[in-house]
């Protein structure tokens, strides 16, 4: 579905930056409607005669239209076929590679660095995740070359108040600090560390995400073939009612086979929410393999409601000795959304 939905808002953005006119565009619109108002109906034939002489707007505007439906319908032609590629299989298991770094690694916080000096020298923050859900600690490491001590402020980005403070020694150039769980954290958290780094202070800013958990995902049952599909049953403790949106990544061994995602609207308690493999993303005799990588979100009810995340009490779960042969092997039907979305494109494609 992901995929699906970034073809569509692609082509739309190409559409529009094709589209769209360009400032010089307006202008010169603007310099040939300023040619031909006349001051009044005297000057009308002089101001015609005068302008027959002048280069003509017409052929270059006509060049400049072709050239957009022909960029157009070349962008068109691209996403088309990657959607139509896509459309092999079903919104809810696409296939998975090593490079799909956004999938394997939903959750991933990119290391902030900030200079010393001007040989490349930097002071570094680096943490396990971006988001954390109660009761996770937030643990981060501050390194640097000759770091001395480092004091760290969390607080609440939004307004900037501060929530609490750690104060650490750094030992062979790194100082790793913890803020134990608290449930009423703000959602959005800056980081703020100030480094000695052999007697210089340095700044760095971070921010992070921390939320109480809307479900928690507690395991899996075992999976089961069922027409075309290997369904995964999850169980969860859902705290907060709502439609979510339950993501896990499919392996053999190291390798990644298939994104999976399932949509459902759960009340609240103990619920179960099934997770589909479809039989074309799984290798022919593929018996063992390996969940991993699962985000419970629980999809914003209305605008002035944000999105929310659950936590698990699991970190993988093994399927083992999966009767692959008794799937049936029936090519993926797309809905008749998924068909005019196609057809559109092909549309635009033929110009």
């Amino acid at each position: 579905m992901i995929k699906k939905t970034f073809v569509v808002i692609s082509i739309m953005a190409v559409f529009a930056l094709l589209v769209w006119p360009s400032q010089e565009e307006i202008e010169a619109d603007v310099s040939v409607v300023k040619v031909k108002q006349p001051a009044n109906v005297e000057h009308k034939s002089n101001l015609q005669k005068s302008t027959a002489n002048l280069p003509g707007k017409s052929p270059q505007k006509h060049k400049v239209a072709t050239d957009y439906n022909s960029n157009l319908a070349k962008a068109a032609e691209q996403v088309a076929i990657q959607y139509e590629s896509a459309l092999k299989y079903p919104p809810y298991s696409q296939p998975l590679s090593e490079f799909d770094e956004d999938r394997l690694k939903p959750n991933q916080f990119y290391p902030v660095e900030s200079p010393i000096d001007d040989k490349g020298n930097a002071v570094t923050i680096s943490l396990s995740k971006y988001r954390f859900v109660y009761p996770e600690k937030i643990t981060l490491k501050v390194s640097a070359g000759g770091l001395k001590n480092v004091i760290v402020e969390l607080a609440n980005t939004d307004t900037k108040e501060i929530v609490t403070t750690y104060k650490s020694n750094a030992r062979e150039g790194e100082a790793n600090v913890i803020f134990k769980a608290e449930e009423d954290y703000p959602r959005n958290l800056q980081i703020f560390v100030e480094a000695n780094v052999d007697g210089k202070q340095i700044p760095v800013v971070a921010q992070i995400q921390y939320m109480p958990p809307s479900a928690t995902l507690l395991g899996f049952e075992s999976a089961y073939p069922q027409n075309e599909n290997m369904l995964i049953p999850a169980n969860l403790k859902v705290t907060k009612k709502g439609l979510y949106r339950l993501r896990a990544n499919l392996f053999s061994g190291d390798t990644p086979l298939a994104h999976l995602v399932s949509k459902q609207r759960l009340s609240k308690g103990s619920q179960t929410i099934d997770l589909k493999a479809h039989w074309s993303i799984l290798p022919q005799g593929m018996a063992d393999m390996r969940l991993s990588g699962f985000v419970i979100e629980r999809m914003s009810p209305s605008p002035g409601e944000r999105n929310s995340f659950g936590n698990s009490e699991v970190s993988h779960f093994d399927i083992n000795d999966f009767p692959y042969d008794s799937l049936q092997q029936l090519p993926y039907q797309p809905n008749e959304q998924e068909k005019l979305s196609l057809e559109f494109l092909k549309g635009l494609a033929e110009g």
